[in-house]
């Protein structure tokens, strides 16, 4: 392996695509990739928001390491750039002679964009608005192509808050079409020096709103999609902003079966758009012969929510339809076949970078390029991610163990407990009944916490009866102790 190719996508969900499919969504070439690739099966988004995520999985790093906590563009975002940014791991590979291209939505930061940090492109910094750049509009006159938007689906009164509609318009006027040929017309600039490369190509897709083209626009079987199971969860032993999140900030959330069912076939025909370009990247690396010498690595910055658990809409929630994403390494030379240890897709760009054998400093992602090469190995004993807010500032961490349990420890809210292996779709919070295994996965996120010296760890370990926390956060009671008065918990 030679080059690197890095396809991230936007807002998927995990069982959208490959043999883990609950949705009849038309998804051939990553369905493809997948089969032909190294598949890990519980992987999860270090945080279920864009910017976070985004930012861990190019530094390797948690949120509260690389600042970006919230998205960086909102009014109360916790970081707007980026804090140490010579933490980027594109740096690595640059030092070892790769040229280093992005495409397509970048979010990390508001001012600064991917050309500022040394990656070749023109993308836009923060959310990006790519149907505004001069770049698309320049390519849709050349071409003569021509659109027109027609919603159809609000989330909220007076036709607030698109969910979807119909763009009317050939696949060609597309952004998703358009960047698709940003990222070709870059593997054929790269390929024609010695260098090796690494290529990120960051669709915005499949984000809402879902508005998709004539030729795809109801490609899916309607009559094949079923409301979720947990589209009756009535919220009552969830935490309490879990509620009020769905209730007042989507006010029209899908409340009927009918309702549900046209939704997510909307995000079903966005997938297949998704899906129709990452096969034409996917074709012209191989049609240039690049495929055998190129590492493909697929996933997404997190999932969607998509009207589950009682009709709640989009991200920002620690339940696993907004956490859990796929995670694929393919090359010939590597095996095939599924993985089930805990990964997070912050472990992306180390084990990549690991499996091209690329030295890099210590970061809080792990590199599972052994586990990569051999199933038999397990890189991680338990896993911990993070939320800090998405409309408002919200303390969360969320904690999976091997054994397949999730705690979600909200500070000013309840705990909740999930046993994934007997309530994979969370129906049933087991806080106040499953008290040892409670406690045990209280312990766990302690030592976690502290673990990645989590500035939320004081409040953790108080929070669970340990007060000595050696945190080093300022104690007034140790202030005025000394010797052996200091060491009761």
């Amino acid at each position: 392996m030679k080059n690197l190719l890095f396809i991230g996508v936007d807002q998927l969900r995990w069982d959208a695509v490959g043999p883990q499919k609950t949705l009849p969504t038309i998804t051939p070439h990553i369905d493809r990739l997948i089969a032909d690739g190294v598949s890990f099966q519980r992987s999860y988004a270090t945080c279920p928001l864009c910017t976070p995520s985004r930012a861990s999985m190019f530094t390797g790093d948690y949120a509260f390491r690389h600042g970006m906590g919230t998205n960086c563009d909102m009014y109360h975002a916790l970081g707007k750039e980026l804090a140490e940014p010579e933490r980027l791991l594109h740096l690595d590979l640059a030092k070892a002679g790769f040229r280093c291209g992005f495409v397509g939505k970048w979010h990390v930061g508001v001012e600064k964009g991917p050309s500022d940090y040394g990656f070749e492109g023109n993308v836009p910094a923060g959310y990006g608005n790519l149907t505004k750049t001069t770049g698309f509009l320049d390519y849709l006159a050349e071409q003569n192509l021509e659109y027109t938007v027609e919603p159809t689906l609000f989330w909220n009164p007076n036709r607030q808050t698109m969910a979807g509609g119909l763009w009317h318009g050939s696949v060609e006027s597309t952004p998703c079409f358009y960047q698709t040929n940003q990222a070709i017309d870059m593997v054929s600039d790269m390929a024609e020096t010695d260098a090796p490369f690494f290529i990120s190509m960051q669709y915005w897709d499949p984000h809402g709103p879902h508005l998709i083209p004539d030729e795809f626009a109801g490609i899916t079987d309607r009559a094949e999609i079923n409301p979720w199971i947990n589209f009756r969860d009535d919220l009552s032993d969830k935490a309490t902003r879990v509620r009020r999140e769905r209730d007042d900030f989507y006010r029209l959330h899908p409340r009927e079966d009918s309702e549900l069912i046209e939704y997510i076939g909307m995000f079903c025909d966005h997938v297949a758009l998704l899906d129709s370009q990452v096969g034409r990247l996917l074709e012209h690396l191989e049609n240039i012969g690049l495929r055998d010498e190129t590492l493909i690595v697929f996933t997404s910055d997190h999932g969607d929510m998509t009207g589950s658990h009682g009709g709640l809409i989009d991200k920002g929630l620690p339940y696993e339809e907004a956490m859990r994403v796929p995670l694929v390494f393919a090359n010939p030379t590597l095996p095939k076949g599924e993985r089930n240890g805990l990964a997070l897709n912050m472990d992306i760009l180390p084990t990549a970078i690991g499996l091209l054998g690329i030295p890099f400093d210590q970061r809080h992602a792990r590199d599972l390029s052994d586990e990569v090469l051999d199933s038999s190995k397990i890189g991680r004993d338990a896993l911990l991610a993070e939320f800090h807010g998405l409309r408002f500032l919200f303390s969360q961490r969320i904690l999976v163990s091997d054994d397949n349990w999730k705690y979600v420890f909200s500070p000013g809210d309840d705990d909740e407990l999930y046993d994934l292996n007997s309530d994979p779709h969370e129906m049933t919070n087991l806080a106040a009944s499953a008290t040892e295994k409670l406690s045990q996965m209280r312990k766990s996120l302690m030592r976690e916490t502290a673990r990645y010296d989590d500035p939320l760890r004081d409040c953790v370990s108080k929070f669970n009866g340990v007060w000595r926390t050696g945190s080093g956060q300022f104690d007034a009671t140790s202030a005025y102790l000394t010797g052996s008065d200091k060491s009761g918990q």
